[in-house]
């Protein structure tokens, strides 16, 4: 779900990618469930049941959020609640393409206290993916996690999350002179404490 009941009472939007590929051998392989929505004639009823996601997001804190691709919906539903807040919202999104894949750009970008932070990973010659961005932007991320802000990841759970841990432990050591034991200590404490999250499949 990638929409807000605060701003949308009668209806909710998702945000899916159509999984249709070629395995190396050749066979086509689809997803049963984006292909039977992708499908349905405009207006079709759907029987659907909403499970209750797993993250907590607080008012009163920074938020980091890491969501790549379709990752991004969970957090599309908390920007459009929380647009025009006083609450920091930090936002870094990858995809292949700006032109084709910037999902809610002209939305997110009359949003004050909002931060997107891109990562087109097809539009260089070398790709770029939001764990470099984490990287980048290292001395934000820092700062934000000096003031208590909560990270919360989502998306494709195959090497994303791995991944954008380790980098969040590299700003630990980049930025906070942390040693690598630390900043895994650090990481460490930060999930027991629910202040990073991760809600990936």
């Amino acid at each position: 779900i990638a929409s807000s009941q605060c701003t949308m009472k009668d209806s909710l939007q998702i945000c899916m990618a159509v999984v249709r590929y070629k395995t190396i051998m050749k066979k086509d392989r689809i997803g049963l469930c984006s292909n039977y929505l992708a499908n349905l004639p405009l207006d079709s009823p759907v029987k659907l049941f909403i499970e209750t996601g797993s993250f907590k997001f607080p008012t009163d804190r920074p938020i980091i959020m890491v969501g790549p691709g379709t990752g991004c919906a969970p957090f599309r539903s908390l920007i459009q609640s929380r647009a025009g807040s006083p609450q920091k919202l930090i936002l870094f999104f990858g995809c292949r393409s700006a032109e084709h894949d910037y999902f809610f750009k002209s939305e997110w970008e009359k949003i004050d206290n909002l931060q997107v932070i891109t990562a087109f990973s097809r539009d260089q010659e070398r790709k770029i993916y939001v764990q470099h961005r984490i990287v980048e932007h290292g001395a934000m991320v820092w700062g934000a996690l000096v003031n208590g802000a909560v990270c919360c990841v989502a998306g494709n759970s195959k090497n994303m999350p791995f991944q954008v841990k380790e980098a969040f432990k590299t700003v630990c050591r980049n930025q906070g002179g942390l040693t690598k034991e630390d900043s895994e200590k650090y990481i460490d404490l930060l999930i027991k404490n629910r202040l990073y999250q991760t809600e990936t499949w």
